[in-house]
């Protein structure tokens, strides 16, 4: 009798299970394609046969630069990190609401950052 009644439970568990996870799935990506499709990151320079958001400044962050720091500078600005670190060591950003020059001194002024260049592979 108690095998009957632990595999008629077993057998309800697996089909909730089952139902969460599928549940979960598509909350994720119903989630995903709504970020997606409301995402904008303002008029952003282009990388590459893909067309992804490209880092249009390129920063180098010294030993003494905080994870804290950079998000309040990204917060602050409005930034993205877009890749990082590249095979230079740069973190690239973009910056959707400056344009590239001043892009370029406000992050040379953030806590932490010890070189600025503009990407070279970023074109309008």
């Amino acid at each position: 009798m108690f095998d009957a009644i632990a595999d008629w439970i077993n057998s309800k568990t697996a089909f909730v299970l089952a139902l969460l996870l599928a549940f979960a799935g598509l909350t994720l990506g119903l989630g995903h394609a709504a970020a997606t499709l409301a995402g904008n990151h303002g008029a952003a320079a282009k990388r590459g046969a893909d067309g992804g958001i490209c880092g249009e400044v390129q920063a180098w962050f010294g030993p003494q630069a905080s994870l804290a720091n950079l998000n309040e500078f990204l917060t602050q600005y409005g930034a993205i990190v877009v890749y990082g670190p590249n095979e230079n060591g740069a973190w690239q950003m973009h910056f959707p609401a400056l344009s590239l020059d001043d892009a370029l001194q406000a992050t040379s002024r953030a806590n932490g950052v010890v070189r600025v260049a503009a990407n070279p592979q970023c074109r309008a």
